[in-house]
């Protein structure tokens, strides 16, 4: 029987800002391209009404990325038993930690070699993603939560409760 066991802070990722930071801008930017007219031959009050709409779709974007990144200590027990904790602060300090939460891996979760997406269910029931790139953890770190999920996802399928997608 194999076991591991393993705890790691995942900080936010810069790479993944960098995107979301780049989309929202070229969404924001076509919006004023629609409201000067240089896309489009709408007449002005649906061209301001668009362009709204594409600022508006940028800002929330932004917004709610930027809102949502925090640092996350996650911990995988010997017996595959995942917990995490939002970091309170953005310098990671184990006094700043909330209190861990339970979780169990669910259908969905993405185990790619440069990307994890984590699906997990709370024990509040509440379902959340966590997007781990390699520039969020050491690339030691990365390979063991890799190793780590697909182990767990393997004993998971095995009892027939969920279907991850791997590469």
């Amino acid at each position: 029987m194999m076991s591991i066991a393993l705890s790691a802070v995942i900080r936010p990722s810069k790479v993944l800002s960098a995107m979301v930071a780049l989309q929202c801008l070229l969404a924001g930017s076509i919006g004023i391209l629609i409201a000067i007219g240089a896309v489009g031959n709408l007449p002005l009050p649906e061209r301001l009404a668009l362009a709204g709409l594409c600022l508006f779709a940028a800002m929330y974007g932004i917004t709610r990325y930027y809102r949502s990144r925090q640092a996350v200590q996650i911990d995988i027990s010997g017996s595959g038993r995942i917990r995490i904790a939002e970091m309170a602060t953005a310098q990671v300090l184990p006094a700043a930690k909330q209190i861990p939460s339970t979780a169990k891996l669910l259908e969905g979760t993405t185990l790619w070699s440069h990307l994890l997406l984590l699906r997990l269910r709370l024990d509040s029931g509440s379902v959340r993603t966590i997007a781990i790139l390699p520039d969020c953890v050491s690339n030691d770190t990365f390979r063991n939560l890799s190793v780590a999920c697909r182990w767990i996802a393997s004993r998971t399928n095995k009892t027939g409760s969920a279907g991850l997608n791997n590469e």
